[in-house]
């Protein structure tokens, strides 16, 4: 998460090997607005904060019982906090996902969460179980069951049985998407807005506005996400961060870390190392 003002939030990140493609996020201290890109699936609930949140062109109050679901690729913005305090979040990559989704006969390419969802007792409870677990301590028989039992009520809850209506047309949706991919497979950072607009097939104007009217941000604030999000992957899979650097499209390792630690509130180094040692904490730099 990118904080919009300058106040101090503090952010921690656990992982453990033994549930592969499973990252838990916890950021106290979340006084001001943010936006989020999900290079994985995420499921974000707030443990003492309440806020409005624009998200799956929606915008909505989340607070304690609620939750909310993003697919890869997908971003939410905190567009105004009412009460500050602490959000826990799960990130699960889709292949980890779909391992657990098969066993319900559902895989992750045909299905939709609904953005936003109140929680049952029993969802609750499972998700705080993962989220007390994933630490040193718990046996990887304890981690895997909990996350079977998670997913099995995820699939229950939050899977939606029916297209909810576009509140936009359709022409517009598809247009966002074409803007979309075009940044997606663009990780130089070099792609210019002309080039995105002649590749759709319309002036840039239309190109940024669609964009922006779908996806809540400009197209570089997104591809910078995408840039970063995919650098986590690459730490995580034990990358050095140098070369990470190089692969999308950075000048450097500290052009990297820059924009790492505003987003994510780490810096590169730390965030690989996760799960090698004790649950960090650091407090996040000034955007």
């Amino acid at each position: 998460m990118a904080n919009s003002m300058g106040n101090q939030e503090v952010v921690a990140f656990q992982r453990r090997a033994e549930l592969a493609g499973v990252e838990i996020r916890t950021v106290q201290n979340s006084t001001q607005s943010f936006r989020c890109y999900c290079p994985e699936f995420e499921f974000l609930t707030p443990i003492a904060w309440r806020g409005e949140i624009w998200h799956g062109r929606q915008q909505a109050l989340l607070e304690p019982g609620s939750l909310l679901c993003a697919h890869p690729g997908e971003v939410f913005l905190g567009r105004r906090v009412l009460t500050p305090g602490t959000l826990r979040s799960l990130s699960i990559e889709g292949r980890a996902l779909d391992d657990y989704l098969a066993e319900h006969g559902l895989s992750s390419d045909s299905l939709r969460f609904r953005p936003f969802a109140r929680m049952s007792k029993r969802l609750e409870s499972r998700l705080f179980c993962v989220f007390d677990q994933i630490r040193p301590g718990p046996t990887p028989l304890e981690l895997q069951a909990d996350m079977v039992e998670l997913v099995a009520s995820m699939a229950a809850e939050l899977v939606e049985t029916s297209k909810r209506p576009l509140v936009a047309s359709g022409v517009e949706r598809l247009a966002a998407e074409r803007v979309r991919e075009c940044l997606r497979h663009d990780l130089s950072g070099r792609v210019d807005l002309s080039s995105v607009a002649r590749q759709v097939g319309m002036s840039r104007f239309r190109a940024l506005r669609v964009f922006k009217a779908w996806y809540g941000l400009p197209p570089h604030r997104y591809q910078l996400s995408v840039r970063l999000g995919l650098a986590q992957k690459s730490l995580r899979d034990g990358q050095d961060p140098a070369a990470v650097a190089v692969e999308y499209g950075f000048v450097d390792q500290s052009h990297l870390t820059k924009h790492f630690r505003r987003l994510l509130g780490v810096t590169p180094a730390k965030y690989a190392r996760i799960g090698t040692e004790r649950p960090l904490r650091c407090a996040s730099s000034p955007a």
